[in-house]
């Protein structure tokens, strides 16, 4: 239901010329899981690409992230008919399995090799069934996860500078058809390519030609307006040898929701699980207030958010996210202030 951005039509145009970048470098809020909608239409439109797109994320909670974004295109195509003819499907859905640890893959994508497929997955699970050792397979399934990855394929990589050993493992499978494939050239031809597609928004590209905004981005209202959002940082050295860190990073917290009378969203991001847990435990003290020192209760609202959680924990957040208003498109109504304690995987 959205326009579609300059840089997400141009990207289209190459898509349906059968053109791959190896690199596309976008700022953040501009757009980049939109790759699967375009790779979708183009293939609709008879373009030479690779039938099965595997989006790879470093972070599980951005995995089910990605995952709803594939449901919702999918939802598309059912209310779609000739949609769902132009890919191949029929009267079928389009495929989608989650890969990622703590979750049982649906294997829809394994039943049709023929058929158009979106599969998403953290860096170990796919990286581990392209390397012939999936985990949470069978010794004999392996080859198939291999073989059906391996080819036909192109990997969209999330996120990539955070994981520069595994894109430069997906460069080496993607440049490598002289080396793995068959000694034949004729041979080789046979076998549909494996592509990568590394996504970004650091402003380092990888090897191999990268894409980013075009002129007609830098003059659209929408691009503009994000590009140009005011973004304010103040640095302030708070170390201090004699008090725990968490103390200081709850008082500093505490001090910008003015003591719990302003209703804001804060973020406190931490670099240990450990240290985060121990700031909500902290400024969840000082909202009790101080009977002695005449400071009385104070409500607000919490949320720890860090990686290595079990399915239900993740999904959970998630969803506490969005009520809290921390998520795009909330558009929910603080009376009280909000504080989310994270690790990098809020960030991502």
């Amino acid at each position: 239901g959205d326009a579609p951005f300059p840089w997400q039509e141009e990207l289209f145009t190459r898509f349906a010329n059968g053109t791959i970048e190896r690199s596309l470098d976008i700022p953040t809020g501009l757009g980049k899981t939109g790759v699967m909608a375009i790779w979708l239409v183009a293939l609709a439109h008879c373009a030479a690409l690779p039938r099965r797109l595997v989006y790879v994320v470093d972070r599980r909670a951005v995995v089910d992230q990605a995952t709803d974004i594939a449901n919702g295109l999918r939802d598309c195509i059912d209310r779609d008919p000739e949609l769902g003819q132009a890919l191949g499907l029929g009267a079928r859905s389009l495929p989608i399995s989650t890969l990622r640890g703590q979750y049982v893959d649906n294997k829809e994508w394994l039943e049709d090799p023929a058929s158009p497929a979106i599969i998403v997955g953290t860096v170990d699970m796919i990286g581990s069934r392209l390397l012939f050792e999936g985990y949470g397979t069978t010794r004999k399934m392996r080859p198939y996860n291999a073989g059906l990855l391996g080819a036909d394929t192109l990997v969209v990589l999330d996120e990539a500078h955070l994981v520069p050993p595994f894109e430069k493992l997906l460069e080496t499978i993607a440049d490598g058809g002289a080396a793995f494939g068959p000694r034949d050239e004729v041979l080789r031809n046979l076998i549909p390519p494996f592509k990568l597609l590394s996504l970004s928004a650091t402003g380092r590209a990888g090897a191999g030609k990268w894409f980013g905004l075009q002129e007609a981005d830098l003059e659209h209202r929408g691009v503009r307006k994000r590009l140009d959002a005011p973004k304010r940082l103040t640095v302030l050295p708070l170390v201090d040898d004699q008090r725990k860190l968490e103390d200081v990073l709850a008082e500093q917290a505490w001090r910008l929701a003015e003591k719990g009378s302003r209703p804001v969203r804060c973020i406190v991001f931490c670099d240990k699980r450990e240290v985060a847990r121990d700031t909500k435990d902290a400024i969840e003290k000082l909202a009790k207030g101080d009977r002695k020192a005449g400071t009385p209760p104070v409500e607000i609202e919490t949320e720890l958010f860090v990686g290595g959680r079990r399915v239900f924990e993740r999904e959970e957040a998630a969803k506490r996210l969005r009520e809290l208003g921390f998520i795009a498109g909330s558009k929910v109504e603080r009376a009280r202030p909000a504080f989310v304690f994270a690790t990098s995987a809020g960030e991502v």
